[in-house]
Formats: C-alpha cells, sequence, structure tokens
C-alpha cells in the first residue's frame, strides 16, 4: 500500500476492503490505483482533511451471487448504512429509511432492466410517502473500475471549488437562456468545437448538454462529443459491436473526421447530465460498451453522470431544472429523481444515474431536503410560472373532455365558446405576467378559468341528475348505439355479489380517442363505467340491499382516484334510475375535492315515500364529473313495505 493525503492505492483486493472501511481513507485498487495523480490534482493545494460522509441513511445492493458483493458491503460499513443483496423487492422492503440507495454490480450483472426496476422501487416508495431515496449506480468490469468510481464519488466535496460552477451547452436552444446565476450557457452557432473545447478543458461543477445524440456521442454544431475508448493499449481489430468509426476513420456524422471529436472522458466536470438520447446504457447496446458514453464518464473524472435510457426529443427545460436544482444545493440522486419527477408529478424512469447519489455538484450550499427542492418542478408550485402553465392544461383538457360528451352519446354542453374566449384571454394575459397572478380584484385568471370549468361540470351532473329521474337506461346503453363494442370474461368479481364479470369496451369508430370500459356483473349489471384516461379508478357504493318503505336510507359514495389524477373538483350525482316515478327522492348534485391516489367519499340520504314501487330490483346509480368526463357506477337494491 501506498498512500497520498486521503488517497491510498493496493494492489489486493483484501487490502483495498479494509482501507474502503475507514472514513478516512479514499482507496484505489489494482489498475485504478494507478490513476490517483488524477485525483489529487484537483484537490488543488490545501489540505485535504477527511472526506465527508453521506447526509442521512444509505442503503447498498447488489444482485444476488454478485462479485462485487465484498465492495458493497465495505462501502455499507463505511458509511453507516445498510447491505443486502438482492432486487427491486427487497429495495422497496429495505429503503423505506434511506436517503441514498446505492445499486453496484459489475457489467454482466446489471442489465438495463434490473436497473430499470431498482429504480421504479424508489419511485414508488416516494409516491406511496414512505421514502426519500434516490439511486446511483456503480458499474464496472472489475472491482477496480468500482473503486475508480466509489473513489471520485468519496473524494468529490474535497475538490478544490471550480472556477466556474455550471455550464451547459445546447446546439439548438435559444439565446434567452440566462439563469440560474453562475450558469453560463452555450446555445445556437456558438455550440461549436472552437468554442466548446477550452470551456469542457476548465473544471466545472455541473455541465449539462441538451442535444441530439446516440449511445456514444453527443451532436454538436460541427463536432461530437464521443464515447470512444481512446486507451492506445486497446485491440488492433475493432470487436464487432464498435461504432463505424473504428473500421473507417469517419465519425457517425458526416463532415467530422475521427480526431477532431471531442472525448467525453476528457470533459473536466464533477458532474455530467446528457439530455440526449440513449445517453446511459448498462452494458452492450447498439455499440459495445467501451464505446458507450457511459462508461466514458465513468473512466474520466466526472464524479457522476446522468443519463438518458431512452429516445427522446431534448427538452432544455431540464436542463434548467438540473442547473436551477443544482445551484440549490441538490445531489445527484436529487437531480434525477426532480427529473423524472417533472412531467406533472408523474415519476417516470427515463434518467439515471451513475455514480454516489450523495455527491453535490454544488457542495456550498447543500446538500437540502427534496421537499425543499420540489417547488422547482415543472406543476409543483400552484402559484409559480410553470404551475400555471400545467392549471392551464388541465382546464383545455377538461373543455376538451366536455366538448366530446356529445360525440358519446350524452348531451351537449352550454358555454364552451365562453368557455374557448376566456382561455385565449388566459393565455394572452400570461404572455405579459408569466406569473399567473392577475389583479386583487379579478383574481388569478388561470384558477378563475378552472371554477368555469368546474362549473360546467357541475350543469353536466344536473343533466345526469334529471336522467336518472325519469330513464332506468343505464349510461352504457347511451353510448353502446354509437361506439363499436366487445365484450370478454372480465378477471375480477362483482364488488356487491362477488359473482363473476365481463368486460364491454367501447371504441368510436371516428374518434379512437373516445374509448370508455365497462365492468358488468352477470347479476347486478353495469357497476362500473368509465371513459379512456380517466383520473378516477374505482367508484363504489355502499348501503342496504333492501330498502325499507316508508323511510330514508343512507347511501355512501366512495370514489378513488388515480396516482396521477390532477387535483380539482368533481360533481357527483346519487340518484335511485326512474326516481320520480318510483316515488324515491334523491339528492341535488354535490361537489367533491379529488386527490391524486386518495379516496373521496360522499354520504347522501334518499327518501322513500308511502307511493314507492315496492319493486324487486332498482337501481342506484352514482355518476361523477370530472376532468370533462362522466364516470358511473351502479348497484341493485329491492324496496319492500316495512312490516
Amino acid at each position: 500500500m501506498t498512500a497520498a493525503g486521503p488517497f491510498s492505492t493496493h494492489e489486493h483486493l483484501p487490502d483495498y476492503l479494509d482501507a474502503l472501511r475507514d472514513p478516512a481513507r479514499i482507496p484505489l485498487l489494482g489498475a485504478a490505483a494507478g490513476r490517483v495523480g488524477e485525483l489529487r490534482e484537483l484537490l488543488g493545494e490545501g489540505p485535504a482533511g477527511a472526506p465527508p460522509g453521506p447526509a442521512g441513511g444509505v442503503l447498498v445492493v447488489v444482485p444476488l451471487g454478485s462479485a462485487a458483493a465484498p465492495v458493497g458491503a465495505a462501502l455499507a460499513e463505511r458509511v453507516g448504512g445498510r447491505f443486502l443483496a438482492g432486487g427491486p423487492r427487497e429495495v422497496r422492503a429495505g429503503a423505506a429509511e434511506a436517503e441514498h440507495v446505492v445499486l453496484a454490480g459489475l457489467a454482466d450483472e446489471l442489465s438495463l432492466e434490473l436497473v430499470l426496476a431498482t429504480l421504479a422501487a424508489t419511485a414508488a416508495l416516494r409516491r406511496e410517502g414512505r421514502g426519500t431515496a434516490a439511486l446511483g449506480v456503480l458499474l464496472g468490469r472489475d472491482a477496480a473500475e468500482l473503486s475508480w468510481l466509489i473513489a471520485k464519488g468519496l473524494g468529490c466535496a474535497l475538490r478544490e471549488p471550480p472556477a466556474h460552477p455550471q455550464l451547459c451547452v445546447a446546439p439548438w436552444g435559444g439565446r434567452e437562456q440566462a439563469d440560474p446565476p453562475g450558469t453560463r450557457w452555450v446555445v445556437g452557432d456558438d455550440a461549436r468545437a472552437e468554442v466548446i473545447a477550452p470551456l469542457l478543458s476548465e473544471r466545472h461543477g455541473l455541465v449539462s448538454f441538451a442535444t441530439a445524440g446516440r449511445e456514444h456521442g453527443l451532436i454538436l454544431r460541427d463536432t461530437v462529443v464521443c464515447g470512444a475508448d481512446p486507451d492506445p493499449a486497446g485491440p488492433a481489430v475493432p470487436s464487432a459491436g464498435a461504432p463505424g468509426c473504428t473500421f473507417s476513420g469517419q465519425c457517425f456524422r458526416a463532415g467530422v473526421a475521427s480526431a477532431d471529436v471531442l472525448l467525453a472522458r476528457d470533459i473536466r466536470a464533477d458532474a455530467v447530465f446528457a439530455n440526449s438520447c440513449m445517453a446511459w446504457r448498462p452494458g452492450h447496446g447498439l455499440v459495445a460498451a467501451d464505446h458507450q458514453l457511459t462508461n466514458a464518464f465513468r473512466n474520466g473524472i466526472a464524479a457522476a453522470f446522468i443519463g438518458a435510457v431512452h429516445q427522446m426529443v431534448p427538452d432544455v427545460r431540464l436542463n434548467r431544472l438540473a442547473h436551477r436544482a443544482a445551484a440549490a444545493g441538490a445531489t445527484v440522486g436529487q437531480l434525477c429523481v426532480l427529473l423524472n419527477q417533472q412531467a406533472a408529478g408523474r415519476e417516470v424512469p427515463h434518467h439515471l444515474l451513475l455514480g454516489l447519489p450523495w455527491v453535490a455538484p454544488v457542495p456550498a450550499v447543500g446538500p437540502v431536503g427534496l421537499d425543499r427542492l420540489a417547488p422547482l418542478l415543472a406543476g409543483a408550485e400552484p402559484g409559480g410560472e410553470n404551475g400555471v402553465r400545467a392549471r392551464l392544461r388541465q382546464a383545455g383538457r377538461a373543455i376538451q373532455g366536455l366538448r366530446d360528451l356529445p360525440l358519446a352519446g350524452f348531451l351537449p354542453v352550454g358555454g364552451l365558446a365562453d368557455l374557448d374566449t376566456r382561455v385565449g384571454e388566459v393565455v394572452a394575459g400570461l404572455r405579459r405576467d408569466p406569473s399567473g397572478a392577475g389583479t386583487a380584484a379579478d383574481g388569478a385568471p388561470v384558477e378563475r378559468l378552472l371554477e368555469l370549468v368546474a362549473d360546467a361540470e357541475f350543469d353536466v351532473a344536473l343533466d345526469l341528475h334529471d336522467f336518472a329521474q325519469v330513464s332506468e337506461s343505464p349510461p352504457s346503453e347511451v353510448w353502446e348505439d354509437i361506439l363499436e363494442t366487445t365484450a370478454v370474461p372480465g378477471s375480477g368479481h362483482c364488488p356487491y355479489c362477488g359473482g363473476p364479470t365481463a368486460v364491454v369496451t367501447g371504441r368510436h369508430p371516428a374518434h379512437p380517442r373516445l374509448e370508455r370500459e365497462v365492468l358488468a356483473c352477470h347479476r347486478c349489471g353495469p357497476v362500473l363505467d368509465l371513459p379512456a384516461g380517466s383520473p378516477i379508478r374505482m367508484i363504489t357504493i355502499d348501503c342496504p340491499e333492501v330498502w325499507p318503505r316508508p323511510g330514508t336510507v343512507a347511501v355512501e359514495l366512495t370514489v378513488t382516484a388515480a396516482e396521477d389524477a390532477e387535483c380539482g373538483t368533481a360533481a357527483v350525482v346519487v340518484q335511485v334510475a326512474k326516481a320520480a316515478a318510483h316515488g324515491l327522492i334523491g339528492p341535488e348534485p354535490q361537489r367533491v375535492r379529488l386527490r391524486p391516489g386518495s379516496q373521496a367519499r360522499l354520504r347522501v340520504e334518499v327518501t322513500i315515500t308511502e307511493q314507492a314501487f315496492a319493486h324487486h330490483e332498482h337501481v342506484v346509480r352514482g355518476f361523477v364529473v370530472a376532468a370533462g368526463q362522466v364516470h358511473c357506477a351502479a348497484r341493485p337494491v329491492a324496496v319492500r313495505p316495512q312490516t
């Protein structure tokens, strides 16, 4: 072993593991030990001190039987965390108290499916309110490569602060980019090699790209950031999975010679975010792993790399979000969480992190909790610009739903032209005042628009109330005259009698976006009727099966909103089919508040008069009008004279 400041180098795995357990050491193993000078250079001339540990609990997990298990266990012991061998199920069971989850494995042990499933497990915990764990992946061909990645993460906070905290390169971005303070933007025609190459040779805290790309390259104006391994000792004959440039000497981008590309591993940054197609790949993809951006940034000095796993159209707003969050003290793990949560609170595993999740690109201001960073999300803060626009889109979707109701046989909705006019006024107003605050007299225009949409939905509920009073037909009979239907046996059981069910699906032949699905019980009839894309997952009706005549019966309607439902009010009707003729009196429509993933309950009373028709079967219907759509539930009851 040799030591240089906080770094130590080791030839044998047991010695390395002992040093990794020591919170004062940053060890390197085998071939990685020869690169200790690259890390020492980043510390500057001042005393480095002991590397700080992560703030918050850590869970380190490796696949069952992984050769990386000794490294993972030693890392967990070092940071006072927990270690386990398993998969996504074990992560869900063990990560609730952790703020950081590290998935470690060798290159042939971590598939894309396993990594995404682990990411989904941590996302599920956050959605359930059972943790804030952010995932980081440690991936290497052997323990030596894992040691290099771990050492970069452990020592990142000791690095000398960069002269330029943040840099964003967006070849197709506009020149209006200017925030947050301390971020340099290189956009448009400036994203050329002569401008970018000198900047990338200077160290930054966070460098991000918003550009088209491939697994092995980021496409700039006149060059490419390439993930090819520049090791001159590489194989003389390229592998079958190597990109075309290794055979032809020409970059995949026309007019760019291989000698003119910028090498990803040479970028001097503490963290890199590639907002580009397929920039993150574990193992082989379209090209061999040695040529991918993922491994290039692993081999460079960047302590962390964030990239997307899929094909995409880069949205520079993600880069702005990343830089704002970094400036606010976010760790790279939190950056990944925010990037994956950015679409209206729906967490989709698009971006992955290579590196330790507690690395902070701007450590002087962090770390902070996810709750402090939440307002940076698009739509997360109702009073902010992004929140206003998200609420405006919510109103637009509801108005479109109201407009579509007659296409499925429901009554047309009045006042839609006025709503369209109001939408135009709000959009024009947002161009003048992006905050959407409005005046003290008029209130926030978007919120006022949503109130008008809710009023229109209440009018629909009133129509349904009147319809149910005079008709015994279920809504499905209305739209089955228009939509093309198919029926298949249901996999579930009736929520009321427990009997077998069928699923009836209706699709509009001219408007394929219009689709409805009915759960029909062979005994109870249609018990649930929902439109496609509904914010509601279930409606149930709780009441006695036999109603006394005369008397009063309590009926409770439970509405279960989807996890991704947009917050807002719903208009609710509880009525008995053909109530007016049958001597049954139901209440007027009422409003309830819907919250994502939660249940809303409405308790009403139905009066059975002395003249009520004592029938072996009446049908109680519940209508819920939300997001401009009509949802229905039903169950049979009997009315009998009191004895």
